[in-house]
């Protein structure tokens, strides 16, 4: 019985004029947002091509994230250019993009899409789904039929989905196939299934907002008044209580600036220079000389890398705090999650700065043993190896999407409850 239910559902919504609208708009704000990513990636990656470092440089950069082009996430800040020399740590704008577009606006990658405009367009098709049909009266009609409440709404719910995901889909996977013609995006057995995963994040996103757009219809009498309270929930679960939950968390945790630690990079280089020069006897001779710089050099070395062990601890328990108040709302797991996959997120970033940190202490060393003592160093290219999906996974992925799948499940087991005790009349 739920197959005809189905089918009259998905007729219905392709006979409606909101159809027409969702399915525009999904059509060109995803055929529109992958194509502004692609050649936002293609002219990182000219850019990358032209600076990467040659032989014997000394340079942390990697290539930019084929899976930048469905989440952007951080990829430009992971793709800056890190120049090392023997006691600091110097960032290039590297691969920088050049659209003014991200200078103002939210960068209108695949994921910002999914996440404000497919999140409405669940919530357009799910709020009149059960008031709207009690005032025109065809609900008490249905179910004067062989049909059980569950049924009815399950049918619509499936209906909905169907209706919502199948235009998402059809663009998305053309959009794919056509990405394959370019070498640069072959993927891994393991890309497959990052990409599969952030498909079903996308689609567990749609069916969470379409089950809260069915639990509100349930809720209300009218489709009026249904619509209201989910554009109030909407705005407040995706940008509302995000921003505020962000703000909270820079109140409870302090962070030093970025201005200030180099401030303290430059006033420690300077006291330690202008100690060598005290301390410096020429009767010690050349030998001893070195040694004296290189216990100074030591001592910046030591004392940087501390002060920026502190910032990186402090910012992660930012990062924690805020990150534990915005999965207050389910949307903030979605964005986590997704960039996660995608290895854009911030934990990503984090992880590969620790690997330019110790790249340049290997440098360090080697440069000192060349300098002070006058042996040969050579320097192997620095390489960055991303997060599996299975470390991913174990680093806080696995949390995000039981989150979300819970507050689906709630919704959908909260609307059945409620279509149960419905008056029809």
């Amino acid at each position: 019985m739920i197959a005809p239910l189905v089918k009259k559902e998905i007729l219905s919504n392709l006979l409606s004029y909101k159809f027409i609208v969702v399915f525009l708009m999904t059509i060109l704000l995803t055929a529109l947002s992958m194509g502004i990513m692609y050649r936002d990636f293609d002219a990182r990656y000219a850019d990358y091509m032209l600076i990467r470092p040659g032989a014997g440089d000394l340079i942390a950069l990697t290539p930019p994230n084929p899976f930048s082009v469905l989440a952007r996430g951080l990829d430009e800040s992971i793709g800056r250019s890190y120049e090392i020399n023997f006691h600091n740590i110097v960032v290039r704008s590297g691969q920088k993009s050049n659209n003014l577009i991200f200078r103002f606006f939210p960068t209108p990658d695949l994921l910002y899409t999914v996440q404000v405009v497919l999140s409405l367009a669940a919530l357009l098709f799910g709020f009149d789904q059960v008031c709207r049909e009690r005032e025109q009266g065809t609900l008490k009609l249905l179910l004067s039929h062989s049909v059980s409440r569950g049924e009815l709404l399950l049918s619509k719910w499936v209906g909905n989905f169907l209706t919502l995901v199948l235009p998402f889909l059809t663009v998305f996977l053309l959009a794919l196939l056509l990405l394959q013609l370019d070498p640069r995006f072959s993927l891994s057995w393991e890309g497959w299934l990052r990409l599969g995963l952030m498909l079903f994040l996308f689609l567990l996103y749609v069916a969470l907002f379409l089950s809260l757009g069915i639990l509100v219809s349930t809720l209300a009498k009218r489709a009026a008044t249904s619509l209201v309270i989910l554009l109030f929930l909407w705005a407040a679960l995706v940008f509302l209580l995000p921003n505020l939950t962000t703000l909270a968390a820079r109140q409870m945790v302090e962070v030093p600036s970025v201005r200030g630690l180099s401030e303290k990079r430059q006033q420690i280089w300077t006291r330690e220079i202008l100690l060598g020069i005290r301390e410096f006897d020429p009767k010690a001779g050349q030998q001893g000389a070195a040694s004296s710089w290189r216990r100074h050099f030591d001592v910046v070395n030591h004392e940087q890398d501390a002060m920026e062990e502190e910032y990186r601890h402090r910012f992660g328990r930012l990062v924690s705090v805020a990150k534990s108040l915005n999965r207050l709302s389910p949307v903030a797991s979605f964005v986590y999650g997704v960039n996660a996959v995608a290895g854009t997120g911030i934990e990503e970033e984090s992880r590969y700065k620790e690997e330019v940190l110790r790249y340049k202490n290997r440098v360090y060393k080697g440069l000192m043993d060349k300098s002070m003592l006058g042996k040969e160093a050579s320097f192997s290219a620095f390489h960055y190896r991303y997060r599996s999906l299975g470390e991913t996974f174990r680093e806080g992925l696995w949390f995000d999407l039981f989150w979300l799948a819970l507050f689906t499940v709630l919704f959908v087991v909260a609307s059945a409850v409620a279509f149960l005790r419905y008056d029809v009349r």
